[in-house]
């Protein structure tokens, strides 16, 4: 059964939902900057676990990740840290489900004969996009995966023109600023959402999160 869960997460941080257990989809973020609304949807009636401070609709207990206190996720990431990412130039679209398990199924078949296409560590800095793991690659937008990376470590070049999103929600996509993604991204790193990757000129054009 679907739950329609609304979080008000009172700050000047943002404040993300803590995903350490999977939900199935991240429905919409709503006015992030000024009053940090966070709408999710599970379709499996997931529970959700850690501290409890908000409730659902009808009155069940839910849990919401601590505010982040403008502290920076990545700040420790061994991914950042080690520099030895391969960068990704080529203009196209790239694709990978964020699943932090799911390390040991990068690269193999999945139930249909497909590669999996899974990005089991991530990272985001003013100037990169980190993933590790295998991604997924079309010349055409929203066209058949033509190729996939092998399993390793790769970065995408981002600036100041670099798009973030969040697509799904009943309003259309939610663009976000860098910053309150980074937090997205590092709550969503376990929630079998897709992060896209639009490259033009060599530069991350767009990074998104769908649901």
């Amino acid at each position: 059964m679907k739950k329609r869960i609304i979080g008000v997460l009172l700050s000047m941080c943002i404040g993300v939902m803590a995903m350490g257990c999977s939900l199935d989809d991240l429905k919409a973020l709503k006015d992030i900057e000024d009053v940090n609304e966070l709408e999710i949807e599970t379709v499996d009636g997931s529970d959700v676990t850690g501290p409890t401070d908000v409730q659902t609709e009808d009155g069940e207990s839910v849990s919401v990740a601590q505010e982040s206190n403008g502290e920076d996720p990545f700040a420790d990431s061994e991914l950042v840290k080690s520099g030895s990412a391969t960068p990704v130039t080529e203009d196209g679209f790239y694709n990978a489900t964020l699943l932090s398990s799911g390390q040991n199924r990068a690269g193999n078949p999945n139930e249909d004969g497909d590669v999996s296409c899974i990005a089991y560590e991530t990272a985001l800095t003013n100037s990169e996009l980190l993933m590790k793991g295998v991604y997924g690659y079309t010349s055409v937008e929203d066209g058949e995966m033509e190729s996939n990376s092998n399993d390793d470590s790769y970065s995408f070049k981002i600036d100041a023109n670099t798009k973030f999103t969040m697509v799904g929600g009943t309003n259309g996509p939610e663009e976000v600023p860098l910053d309150s993604f980074k937090q997205i991204l590092s709550s969503c790193a376990d929630s079998e959402l897709i992060l896209k990757i639009t490259v033009e000129g060599g530069v991350a054009k767009s990074v998104s999160i769908w649901s």
